[in-house]
């Protein structure tokens, strides 16, 4: 254990008698790996019963999330069938608790602010329901592709994936959002058991450039929170110049802000008014932040965190922004004489997920934006978890690329926005190529081609490595899954099936 000695001096200030026992945790065996169950595609207790328990101990409760399990067993659940299928995400336990806190409700207008790399969007996807809409953004281009990628695999259609910066996003949707999640980023003390290369990282320096950033962050949030609305705040750091003195700031800065409780179990425990600084310490409402919530790795079965939960005065119903409706629906983006893509533009001057040069397309009202929607009949009525009615009116196509624009949608045009909404597949030639998106998001039951494997049958990893395999079935696309879950798609002939297992994804 090398902890700085600064780090090492101050903790030993703030946990007391308990500060051995939290440096005891550096050498104490790990709780294994950690698991959160999609509930857009199963129900835990079907999950566990029929794959990945195999003898009692295998697997506990993560007490303060409903879908989260330690999985101690021999599996190695990265390289699982079910996780390829979106059957669940591998997270650290404590890390589960921020999107568990914060309250959403099927409909609700969700903001996840500083989201990459998506274990917190997922399960707020997962809380969704297919309905309203979730905005998953990261300032990282590097980033948001993982954040992309891991809420297709969990088959979430109603997201919108945007790489902004806050104040872009504060600018454009101010107060639109029922619910917004800040994990911030932080000094990452918390992180020091388990990324040890964090360690040397750290000054107190950092610390301060930390507290500032989040401010900032947390100005642009609230900005966006409609009245009525909470937002989570959440670390991975003890600091408490990053916790409880940001929260106490911000409550005195906004008059129409409260701090709620959080619910609390045994190891997890109070925000700390005691570890207050300077003038703080004589705050006459510093008794408030015991409602936030500490997690210690001493003390729970996961690592460092910290949450706390606002909530906005006011009905948001009187004051939001009515959704958006995008006046062109079912067309192709026009082009100019040259052929080139006029495509919609970014603040950065690039084309938001724009796709590859190809004839003009259709106009509207045209035959070809009908044999669009014609197209789209058989692969829509399948989608999991999603308000379907009225869905020829949220199509939305780019260039030869179509998506189902989620139910309620903010105006993203003036956004950098690597997804709008589910990406359905490309429209060529007259023909509808669906995307590994649509597939992850299908009900494979509901589907009128399917070819299912078994979970033991040796052809689930030659399909996810990319092989060409033998199935039998009916000739076309056809939607692979083993078991009950999809995997992606195969062009079927005479029982030879064509992979068409997006490369990105495979397996190793």
């Amino acid at each position: 254990m090398n902890l700085p000695e600064s780090f090492k001096t101050r903790m030993q200030e703030l946990l007391g008698d308990d500060f051995q026992a939290y440096t005891d945790s550096f050498s104490q065996e790990g709780y294994g790996q950690t698991l959160r169950v999609n509930p857009l595609k199963t129900k835990p207790a079907d999950l566990i019963r029929r794959f990945l328990c195999k003898e009692e101990n295998e697997l506990a409760k993560v007490p303060w999330c409903p879908e989260g399990y330690y999985y101690r067993g021999p599996e190695r659940l990265s390289r699982h069938p079910l996780y390829y299928g979106g059957a669940y995400y591998l997270q650290e336990p404590s890390a589960m608790a921020p999107a568990t806190f914060l309250p959403v409700r099927p409909g609700d207008r969700v903001l996840d602010l500083c989201a990459a790399p998506g274990g917190k969007s997922v399960a707020l996807a997962g809380k969704l329901g297919g309905q309203g809409i979730l905005v998953s953004n990261d300032i990282s281009a590097s980033r948001s592709k993982a954040l992309l990628k891991n809420l297709e695999l969990f088959g979430a259609g109603n997201i919108l994936v945007t790489c902004e910066a806050p104040a872009k996003l504060a600018e454009v949707w101010p107060g639109f959002f029922d619910a917004i999640l800040v994990d911030a980023p932080c000094s990452g003390e918390g992180m020091f058991r388990k990324e040890k290369g964090m360690q040397s990282d750290w000054s107190p320096d950092q610390v301060k450039k930390y507290a500032a950033l989040q401010k900032e962050i947390l100005d642009r949030a609230f900005a966006m929170l409609a009245p009525g609305g909470c937002l989570l705040y959440s670390t991975c750091t003890y600091a408490p110049e990053e916790d409880e003195e940001n929260v106490l700031y911000f409550l005195d800065k906004m008059d129409d802000l409260d701090l709620l409780p959080l619910p609390i179990w045994p190891g997890v425990e109070e925000g700390r008014p005691d570890w207050l600084t300077g003038h703080l310490r004589d705050h006459p409402d510093k008794e408030i932040l015991k409602n936030c919530r500490r997690f210690l790795p001493h003390k729970v079965e996961g690592e460092g965190q910290f949450a706390a939960l606002f909530h906005k005065a006011g009905n948001s119903e009187d004051q939001k922004e009515p959704a958006w409706k995008p006046e062109t629906i079912c067309t192709l983006t026009a082009r100019d004489s040259r052929g080139t893509p006029k495509g919609r533009k970014t603040g950065r001057g690039r084309r938001a997920e724009s796709g590859r040069r190809g004839r003009r397309g259709p106009e509207p009202g045209k035959p070809e934006g009908q044999t669009l929607l014609a197209a789209l009949e058989d692969y829509t009525g399948s989608i999991r978890n999603a308000e379907l009615a009225g869905w020829q009116s949220r199509i939305y196509v780019l260039e030869e690329r179509a998506f189902l624009l989620p139910p309620v949608c903010p105006d993203f045009r003036r956004v950098r926005t690597l997804r709008s909404g589910l990406y359905l597949g490309d429209f060529k030639k007259g023909r509808f190529q669906p995307s590994q998106a649509l597939a992850m998001a299908l009900d494979p039951a509901a589907f009128p081609n399917t070819v299912v494997l078994a979970m033991e049958d040796e052809r689930v990893e030659r399909y996810l490595k990319g092989e060409t395999i033998e199935v039998d079935g009916k000739d076309g696309w056809a939607l692979i899954c083993v078991e009950d879950y999809p995997l992606g798609w195969g062009k079927l002939s005479r029982g030879r099936l064509k992979n068409k297992y997006q490369p990105g994804w495979r397996m190793q």
